[in-house]
């Protein structure tokens, strides 16, 4: 009767490192893919081009800033592009305020307003104070929140 000797235990650690370390690194190609930017949200004074080239239920996103401009039937507003579950950067759903804001990472959905219609995303987008000087160019003031209700009328 033949006996097996023990395995050896470099062997085995060896082995383990080794499988750790490629379910590591494939982890690390997944985590990025699922959007996990961690896109900046605007702190400062931005602008936001002029007043002329935004039509009523109008919502564009400024890639800049991470920042979307919208403008409705009261007036204008700006709030953050940058999702409130993962920090991914937003897109318009059709370019329209009734339209509203989509994330392509993990699905969650905004109205043209800002609020959560679809999560994961569980708090709503922030707005920020918007000025618009006599020539119509519109400034984003980033460290500036106003309550969502908020627009500043166009003269």
């Amino acid at each position: 009767m033949s006996r097996r000797n023990p395995p050896d235990p470099t062997v085995v650690a060896r082995r383990t490192l080794l499988q750790g370390g490629v379910a590591s690194a494939l982890a690390l190609t997944i985590v990025p893919a699922c959007g996990n930017s961690g896109e900046p949200v605007l702190t400062g004074p931005a602008s936001g081009g002029n007043i002329s080239a935004l039509d009523v239920d109008t919502l564009i996103l400024l890639k800049g800033p991470n920042t979307f401009l919208g403008r409705d039937a009261t007036g204008v507003y700006a709030m953050s592009a940058v999702c409130t579950h993962m920090g991914c950067l937003l897109e318009p759903a059709s370019g329209t305020v009734e339209g509203g804001a989509a994330c392509g990472c993990h699905g969650s959905r905004f109205d043209g307003n800002g609020a959560v219609t679809h999560g994961p995303a569980g708090r709503p987008l922030q707005h920020y104070q918007v000025d618009i000087a006599a020539d119509g160019s519109i400034t984003i003031q980033g460290g500036m929140l106003v309550d969502a209700t908020a627009r500043t009328p166009v003269a």
